[in-house]
């Protein structure tokens, strides 16, 4: 990962409030008690779409950069596996997805760099020609992990539903 690439995570990392959870910050139960997300609705998810877009638009330019959207992407790879969950905006406070058999480690070199890879590819396939996903862009991204989750097309993600979703978003290996 390139200076400029782990410059922006960082940077991402304190804007967006993502942040390593101390094991005495998590209440203990099932995917560490009432912060746990029993259910994500599509409009929930366009709401934190939005959060997450205007938090990773590091120079404030509207639209996320081939930089930006690959900082974004690791970065909520590694606080995923470091903290064995995944925090969705969804009211006044976050709310918590836990990966499904989570087990707290950082990414290797080669997880960082898979990960890197996938999300540049994503960022062209949603970045259309002009090289730069814009708001609109972003929500649509984020709605096709939520509608591939989505396994009975009811437009709430429930149980392993979340599981899977939370795996997508921090691109994560499913089943690993």
């Amino acid at each position: 990962m390139g200076p400029l690439l782990l410059k922006s995570a960082a940077a991402i990392a304190a804007v967006a409030g993502l942040a390593f959870a101390q094991p005495d910050d998590l209440t203990s139960g099932a995917a560490y008690g009432s912060g746990a997300l029993s259910s994500l609705t599509q409009a929930e998810l366009a709401d934190h779409a939005l959060l997450v877009f205007e938090r990773a638009d590091r120079n404030g330019d509207q639209a996320l950069d081939v930089d930006e959207y690959t900082a974004l992407s690791v970065t909520t790879a590694e606080l995923a596996q470091l903290n064995g969950f995944v925090s969705i905006e969804t009211e006044d406070e976050p709310s918590l997805i836990a990966l499904p058999a989570a087990r707290p480690a950082a990414l290797s070199r080669g997880e960082h760099i898979r990960i890197a890879a996938v999300a540049q590819h994503a960022f062209y396939a949603y970045a259309g020609g002009d090289g730069r996903i814009d708001v609109d862009e972003f929500v649509a991204a984020q709605s096709a992990l939520f509608n591939a989750a989505d396994r009975n097309g009811n437009g709430t993600l429930k149980r392993r539903e979340l599981g899977v979703f939370a795996q997508r978003q921090a691109s994560l290996t499913i089943g690993a």
